[in-house]
């Protein structure tokens, strides 16, 4: 889809973010998915796609339906929806959700997708506590040397870009600070009324050099939604909607502009994956915001936290809210671009850019107030 929007958001859903709960992971489902569609004015009987991804991230997950991820089959079944037109599980980010819904839209399979992405962090889920771990596929390249789970790969990059820009490992707490004033105005982040000084985030203990324990994003309980129609329809409604006018991935990002149809000019603001925090300095320089290793001084500058001339993560991001794969990135896309984030709108947003994923499997969208093309 290159320029022309042949789907829109109309509505999203929140549940409550949780760092870990006695609830199970379909009631979280369920709450942001009922939220979505009251947003949205469409009732279940409207509903006729449904997608969502029925896996989950974390690794001690024991990848049981209703315990720690959940389906279409259950959140159709449970949410009684039917009968469905087309639904999907897939594999990745949110975005890629929202671009396989527009094209079931697009294709004319269907004509109101509900979207559904649940984490589920419970300390201790294991299905096999006693298993050694074993290195499979890739990580048998990488295990064996200790660079295992827990952001190895990622701390190996922060660290050649400390070296090669000249910034410090105090320079990555603008990012987290960022993030905490960007969550108080979000009512489900875990952080919202946390602050966080310099000196408590060197205190901090180090997961992996350089990056410590408030550089990665928070293992949380909760789940994000969204509904999507096509174009036509969302402008016929005369209600705010936020178009899908383009989308990427991590092999053609750099063309995210073209094929939206705006310029990078026309970006109000950014949501950038930030499950460790040096992933904001490597998407604000490829997408051409700063030059190479200086995105560091611009954030440290301010210009992404509240008030800034590019606001990043306005909801405060994976490591301000908590970590739902990307869904809060693509959900704060949603609602900002509708006018719909309350206190933490922010003014005139037109276009909204949101990165989810780390920079080898990464998926980009621009949503817009007006939809692209001929539509």
């Amino acid at each position: 889809m290159s320029g022309t929007s042949a789907a829109a958001f109309v509505g999203a859903g929140y549940s409550a973010i949780d760092r870990a709960s006695g609830r199970g992971i379909l009631s979280y489902a369920l709450d942001a998915a009922i939220d979505a569609m009251e947003n949205a004015g469409v009732g279940r009987d409207e509903i006729d796609g449904y997608v969502g991804i029925g896996t989950s991230p974390n690794p001690e997950a024991v990848h049981v339906d209703g315990a720690d991820q959940v389906s279409a089959y259950l959140m159709a079944d449970t949410l009684g929806l039917g009968p469905l037109s087309w639904a999907a599980d897939v594999s990745g980010f949110a975005i890629t959700m929202a671009a396989t819904a527009a094209q079931a839209i697009a294709s004319g399979e269907c004509r109101c997708v509900l979207g559904v992405r649940a984490v589920y962090h419970q300390k201790g889920m294991r299905a096999t506590p006693e298993a050694e771990p074993l290195a499979r596929g890739r990580q048998q390249y990488t295990l064996p040397f200790g660079a295992g789970p827990g952001g190895t790969r990622f701390a190996t990059r922060a660290r050649r870009y400390l070296e090669l820009s000249g910034a410090r490992r105090e320079d990555l707490w603008h990012v987290v600070r960022a993030a905490r004033e960007h969550a108080k105005g979000n009512p489900v982040a875990c952080c919202r009324d946390e602050p966080l000084s310099l000196e408590d985030y060197l205190a901090a203990p180090l997961t992996v050099d350089p990056l410590c324990l408030f550089d990665c994003d928070m293992p949380v309980c909760g789940a994000g939604a969204f509904v999507m129609v096509p174009a036509e329809r969302a402008r016929a409604n005369g209600r705010p909607a936020a178009y899908l006018r383009g989308w990427a991935n991590w092999t053609n990002a750099d063309s995210i502009f073209e094929r939206a149809g705006v310029t990078r000019e026309d970006i109000d603001v950014c949501q950038l994956y930030d499950g460790y925090s040096p992933m904001a300095y490597e998407w604000l320089e490829r997408l051409g915001w700063c030059e190479e290793y200086t995105a560091w001084k611009f954030i440290a500058d301010g210009h992404t936290a509240p008030g800034g001339c590019l606001p990043v993560n306005t909801f405060g991001g994976a490591l301000g809210e908590g970590r739902l794969h990307g869904m809060g990135h693509l959900r704060e896309a949603i609602v900002q671009v509708m006018g719909a984030a309350g206190p933490r709108q922010v003014d005139g947003v037109r276009n909204c850019l949101v990165q989810v994923g780390p920079f080898d499997l990464s998926a980009l969208a621009v949503l817009s107030t007006e939809p692209g093309g001929d539509q």
